[in-house]
């Protein structure tokens, strides 16, 4: 062998070694990246089932409220422009259904997966679907609930400031003078509040669906 073919040789020897140190460091940066963004999506998909069951326990307990004030407003619209001596029963029941539920989701996850474009890291096409459509969802339910609002301030809210004399109620009378004004309002939340239920359980539903769809992505 000569001396220029044994130069030769252990010059590809050290390149090939060079190549194979080089694969082999890509390979371990590579399944270190890997297992970093496993443990990120984990921890994203944690953190927004922990969002999503505080949602749910947010609409739970707006429907109770919701269930509450069907009845008092079946209660008081029968009550309206009748022949019966309205008492503070009535102003009671009437400043029940002034309050109304309002629905702020815990979507600070959901942000930072959009806004940071690690939404990628969750390569599940389903779980992926299921996690923008639950969020969509919420648009119609705050459409909802604006709506209700909106009904409370402009005509309820208008009614008690415009057709209520408040001083019937030193001789223990329902300040309330225009009853049919009243009674019709009170059943145009009626529908608003049935609307309202239908809404808030729409969205209990998706958190339920949604929660699945996680615990499913965990085991």
């Amino acid at each position: 062998m000569t001396k220029k073919t044994a130069t030769w040789q252990y010059t590809l020897r050290e390149i090939i070694i060079v190549i194979i140190g080089i694969s082999i460091a890509f390979s371990m940066n590579k399944c270190s990246d890997n297992v970093k963004d496993n443990n990120l999506r984990e921890e994203y998909l944690i953190n927004l089932k922990s969002d999503i069951e505080a949602d749910k326990a947010l609409l739970e307990k707006n429907i109770e409220a919701i269930d509450k004030k069907l009845k008092v407003c079946s209660e008081i619209i029968p009550v309206l422009n009748s022949e019966k001596d309205q008492d503070m029963r009535l102003m009671n029941n009437v400043f029940t259904i002034v309050k109304y539920e309002n629905f702020s989701p815990k979507s600070i996850t959901y942000r930072t997966l959009i806004n940071s474009g690690d939404l990628k890291l969750i390569d599940d096409f389903k779980l992926k679907t299921a996690i923008q459509q639950h969020y969509s969802n919420y648009d119609e339910l705050f459409d909802v609930y604006a709506r209700h609002t909106s009904l409370i301030k402009d005509y309820l809210g208008n009614y008690l400031i415009n057709y209520a004399d408040y001083d019937q109620m030193q001789n223990g009378k329902a300040p309330f003078l225009n009853e049919i004004k009243l009674k019709n309002i009170v059943r145009a939340l009626l529908t608003q509040y049935d609307d309202k239920k239908a809404a808030t359980e729409d969205g209990i539903s998706s958190c339920n669906m949604l929660i699945e769809e996680i615990d499913a992505a965990l085991d």
